[in-house]
């Protein structure tokens, strides 16, 4: 059975709507992973509430967190089984300017603390594309799956800023994430999680945790 922590943060003006699937079990290493998907493209978390989201969720007595991909065969399960082109995975990065202007990558890590050892890039990714333009005014520090229409094969993995959003040629901000993966496992007490740095920018309407417990959120249990 799937549980929400019933507590009340309010951080941003309005609260989200999603849908959810049923949780699988990925029967190689005994993980569920759950399928959330933002239902009002108006009504959305930005990376650090999906994660806030994760976390404050279990199933069948574990705790969930933003879904970690460490080995390819897991990769496949989530992408193939799920479906989960677009949607936010657990992982993020702490970036530098250099002097000459470049963005770099400098360590991209699980939000569990697992080691950062398998990755699937799309060709030409992580790029911290325009970041701090005003295409994108955040830096892009967050993972997110690509989609299938990039013709990459197997290859899936994006960088992306907090919200995921961009500016289009009209000037119109536009988002690409259509939701969050969460992963279900035991409690690993000897791994402490990892400490993520909040953008200078945060992105407050999204950052919301008033959804639990809202019965506007009914559609959130109709799987539990």
């Amino acid at each position: 059975m799937r549980k929400i922590n019933r507590f009340l943060t309010v951080l941003a003006v309005s609260a989200a709507s999603f849908s959810t699937q049923a949780a699988i079990l990925n029967s190689s290493n005994g993980h569920y992973y759950d399928l959330v998907t933002f239902a009002d493209i108006g009504e959305r978390l930005d990376w650090f509430g999906a994660k806030s989201f994760a976390e404050n969720s279990s199933f069948n007595g574990k705790l969930g967190h933003l879904a970690t991909l460490t080995s390819a065969a897991e990769d496949d399960f989530v992408w193939n089984r799920l479906g989960a082109e677009g949607y936010f995975l657990g992982a993020f990065d702490t970036s530098t300017l250099g002097g000459n202007g470049t963005w770099s990558h400098n360590s991209w890590q699980w939000v569990t603390g697992e080691t950062f050892s398998y990755s699937n890039w799309l060709a030409g990714e992580p790029n911290h594309w325009q970041d701090g333009s005003e295409l994108t005014p955040n830096n892009e520090d967050y993972l997110v799956y690509g989609w299938q229409d990039r013709g990459a094969g197997v290859l899936r993995w994006n960088d992306t800023n907090v919200d995921s959003s961009y500016i289009n040629d009209q000037g119109n901000k536009k988002y690409t994430a259509r939701g969050f993966v969460i992963e279900y496992e035991a409690v690993v007490s000897n791994v402490p999680p990892a400490t993520v740095p909040v953008p200078g920018a945060f992105w407050l309407f999204s950052s919301v945790l008033a959804v639990f417990g809202l019965h506007k959120k009914k559609e959130l249990f109709a799987n539990s």
